[in-house]
């Protein structure tokens, strides 16, 4: 596995009626907004069960570097991690209507990577949207470019009433038949083939889907993460859930642990440290080591929190690097549009 694995994990106008600028939602100036409609979305799991709050327009950036020891701690790249919350439409719908009770909207949480060491680049884009139906409720996706190429899709909801996830991923085409992939031959006397294993992400195809029965509460990394944050801003002391990664469940415990200022590139920071336990569901085989959290870290992952807000200040955890495993340390640089309880210590 390479090192930079890591970064695989983590606007209404002045008329009632808008027009719809992207597939299922619309710009809107939340000012504009009922008063309803303020605040983070919620995102209700069911009795018993931890809600999420998804920032209405949040933008969170971080440092990203590896503990490469005499050699230092170079930064290898950034990951920018935002929420933003718009009005829904319907399929086929060119316009939303603005009213108290019934408007619906969405939610959709992502995280880019951007970053580069030696010869390796990445630009990976995670992609999480929060939708109002059953079928897909939560639609996750991540993209990568750069020296790979690569495309993952999770859906999650219910169908005919079953909690289901259905998950696919793209490969290599192959022999496919479409000459546009062949490549001219070395020797003038062989003939045109089919490329082999390219990294072009033109010449990549999506394999079948797979679906699978899965508790109907069940959610994603990238909501996951706005799980842990609303628990800890909520003030509780653990929280239990099933995730679902690629086609893998895991049962995933969070607990509060203790509290320390942190200093990072944005501030000093108030925090409190959340703890993970993860294991299989119970009658389904894996080890509680394969599991890998956000931004792809392992081990013992270090999460601090801010206590009030929940918005993550630092991460810090181990990647496999071939052979080896390195530190990674996760700062927050900069930071818009998050909770107003959300300020640095006053010096």
């Amino acid at each position: 596995m390479t090192r930079l694995t890591l970064f695989a994990l983590l606007a209404l106008v002045c008329s009632p009626a808008v027009r719809a600028q992207t597939a299922g939602s619309v710009d809107v100036d939340e000012a504009l907004l009922p008063k309803a409609l303020r605040g983070p979305l919620v995102m209700d799991r069911g009795p018993g069960r931890q809600e999420v709050h998804f920032p209405r327009d949040e933008e969170l950036v971080y440092v990203v570097s590896v503990d490469l020891g005499i050699l230092g701690e170079p930064s290898v790249g950034r990951v920018t991690m935002t929420s933003l919350v718009r009005p829904y439409v319907r399929d086929g719908a060119t316009e939303v209507r603005f009213d108290e009770e019934t408007t619906l909207e969405q939610a959709t949480v992502s995280a880019r990577a951007r970053g580069e060491y030696q010869v390796y680049t990445l630009d990976e884009t995670i992609r999480t949207t929060l939708q109002p139906r059953s079928w897909p409720r939560l639609h996750h996706e991540s993209i990568q470019r750069g020296t790979e190429s690569r495309q993952r899709e999770l859906k999650l909801g219910l169908r005919d009433g079953v909690g289901t996830s259905t998950y696919r991923s793209d490969t290599h085409c192959k022999s496919c038949k479409d000459e546009v992939h062949f490549v001219d031959p070395t020797f003038f006397w062989n003939k045109r083939e089919h490329c082999d294993g390219c990294k072009r992400p033109e010449h990549r195809i999506w394999r079948e889907a797979n679906s699978k029965s899965v508790p109907e509460d069940s959610v994603d990394m990238a909501t996951a993460v706005m799980l842990a944050r609303t628990a800890i801003a909520q003030g509780k002391n653990d929280a239990k859930f099933t995730l679902v990664d690629r086609e893998e469940l895991w049962v995933v415990e969070l607990t509060r642990g203790k509290s320390a200022r942190r200093k990072v590139e944005a501030g000093e920071f108030e925090a409190v440290e959340v703890q993970l336990r993860t294991r299989p569901p119970e009658g389904t085989v894996g080890r509680e080591d394969d599991f890998r959290g956000l931004f792809g870290l392992h081990g013992s992952i270090s999460i601090w929190m801010h206590p009030a807000t929940g918005v993550p200040v630092e991460i810090s955890g181990r990647i496999p690097a071939g052979p080896l495993e390195l530190d990674v340390m996760i700062e927050l640089e900069s930071y818009h549009g998050t909770p107003a309880l959300f300020t640095p210590v006053a010096k």
